[in-house]
């Protein structure tokens, strides 16, 4: 379809039919749109989310989670990374730290954060941090929806990981909590450049306003619902509505995760693998389940920087990318993948410098 399509046009300059049916299958299959804006990326996503809250609310002042991402734009470039608190990058004004307030994820210290009543949003990953690195504490994301919505807060999703993997509405739809607004990407391009905001019609409403009107919320952009990847995504989203590729990604990371762990055990290292969906995740060094471990150890999968770098080094001799001692399942894979990945921990477990492990 995207072939098709690179023969037809590149940039139409104005909008196309593509992005017309690519905005109804978003709005088939998540809960929250209501409307849908397309952008360039996840990260525009956010940042075209938080603006919208802002427009409707008429506050300044933004809510995150320690150690939740949601790309690299200024607003969001605060507790993403240890200590949690200051900016995670150079070249941020120090203004914003007045903005954005970063607070645990923990359900008192969102009241305190949202109890003066001038927050314009509260934004998170709804997988928990590094999606389900740090997973959520039960029933967070409800008791986060009632405070947003007793303090007149814009609650945003960032679902641009876990939209259309953990179902073919995201985590929103296997949680039952439906955001005001969803930050969305990778997937719903379907491997090319592309991201949206999609939500309720009277927060994204102001995008539609004539230029002039105090109210019009601006969001031009070249490439915004750029025609290829509007025909990549509608391809993608196609076979993702019927949740089967979901099934079949999650059943063989759970695979993963158990091998992982078995590999682990077999060593005698203290740790284990776990996830939710298509995802994995390490913690090495930890004799718990992740549930015990520290916000600062499920961060870092509890080892140092060098055993990390050993075993991404390692991982990749053996032809397998482990992305910071965590890692995707796709549609794609097979169960011989599974089996060579497992098969990879264990060789470069096996070979590690000693005193690495612990």
């Amino acid at each position: 379809m995207h072939t098709r399509q690179a023969t037809l046009a590149f940039l139409p300059g104005a909008c196309h039919e593509l992005e017309v049916e690519w905005a109804e299958l978003v709005a088939e299959l998540v809960p929250s749109a209501g409307l849908v804006r397309f952008t360039a990326s996840g990260t525009e996503a956010t940042l075209l989310a938080l603006r919208l809250a802002r427009a409707a609310t008429g506050r300044q002042r933004v809510v995150k989670l320690a150690g939740h991402f949601h790309g690299w734009h200024d607003q969001v470039s605060f507790g993403a990374d240890p200590p949690y608190s200051g900016p995670d990058t150079a070249g941020i004004p120090d203004v914003l730290r007045q903005a954005v307030t970063v607070v645990p994820a923990e359900e008192r210290a969102l009241a305190e954060a949202l109890h003066g009543g001038d927050i314009a949003a509260v934004i998170l990953e709804p997988t928990g941090a590094a999606w389900g690195t740090v997973p959520l504490p039960a029933g967070l994301l409800a008791a986060v929806r009632a405070l947003t919505e007793a303090t007149g807060t814009v609650l945003i999703f960032d679902e641009v990981v876990s939209g259309f993997r953990w179902s073919p509405g995201g985590v929103q739809a296997v949680a039952g909590v439906t955001p005001d607004l969803t930050a969305l990407g990778k997937i719903l391009a379907g491997g090319m450049p592309g991201g949206a905001v999609a939500g309720r019609a009277d927060l994204l409403a102001p995008l539609t306003l004539a230029a002039g009107d105090a109210r019009r919320v601006g969001h031009p952009g070249t490439h915004n619902a750029h025609p290829i990847s509007a025909a990549a995504g509608i391809a993608a989203l196609r076979e993702c509505r019927s949740g089967e590729p979901q099934q079949h990604a999650a059943r063989l990371a759970a695979m993963v995760r158990d091998g992982f762990t078995d590999v682990l055990a077999q060593a005698g290292v203290p740790g284990c693998a776990y996830g939710e969906s298509s995802t994995f995740h390490l913690l090495i060094g930890h004799p718990g389940e992740p549930a015990t471990a520290s916000l600062q150890a499920l961060k870092t999968a509890g080892i140092s920087p060098q055993l990390s770098a050993e075993l991404h080094h390692g991982m990749l001799l053996e032809g397998v990318q482990l992305f910071h001692g965590s890692g995707f399942v796709s549609a794609a894979h097979t169960e011989s993948d599974v089996e060579r990945t497992v098969a990879a921990f264990a060789a470069v477990l096996a070979r590690l410098p000693a005193g690495l492990l612990p």
